[in-house]
């Protein structure tokens, strides 16, 4: 699909679009953080990708996209640019060696970037890939992360 020359792939199934549109109507009511839960073919990336997509888009916002590990990180920005070719992703990954810091979405692994949040651009949302890697309680590398990116940028 093709509207304002902005190249869109992926039309959304109902479930997901009521994801997307939970998530905006969550952000507008409160001040935490949402969590979105699909099971496994469920069809995450086109969430995914609709809020990036419309982040940058239609917001003119910045878009962090955190994991664990440097294949999830991989598989998320291949997904990414099939569904979505004209969204500019870059990748930020010791593991990759890659240290792409100017896209207005980024996909990070999170050993890479927990304690560089100086060395980044201000972003207007931070999605976690696998969030049940956050602990519910303590310190730990994303808790740090998304602490200090908040401060940085409240």
């Amino acid at each position: 699909m093709q509207s304002e020359s902005r190249l869109w792939i992926v039309k959304l199934r109902s479930y997901q679009q009521a994801a997307v549109d939970a998530v905006y109507g969550y952000l507008r009511e409160h001040d935490d953080n949402p969590c979105v839960v699909i099971p496994t073919g469920g069809g995450k990336t086109p969430v995914l990708s609709t809020i990036c997509r419309d982040a940058v888009q239609l917001w003119d916002g910045r878009v962090l996209i955190l994991a664990h590990v440097k294949e999830l990180l991989e598989q998320a920005v291949d997904k990414l640019r099939a569904v979505a070719p004209d969204l500019p992703v870059g990748i930020y990954s010791a593991g990759l060696n890659r240290r792409d810091t100017g896209q207005p979405v980024i996909a990070g692994g999170i050993q890479s970037i927990y304690k560089r949040t100086g060395e980044l651009d201000a972003f207007d949302l931070v999605i976690v890939d696998e969030a049940h890697m956050i602990p519910p309680e303590g310190d730990g590398m994303y808790r740090q992360f998304l602490a200090d990116a908040k401060r940085a940028n409240p």
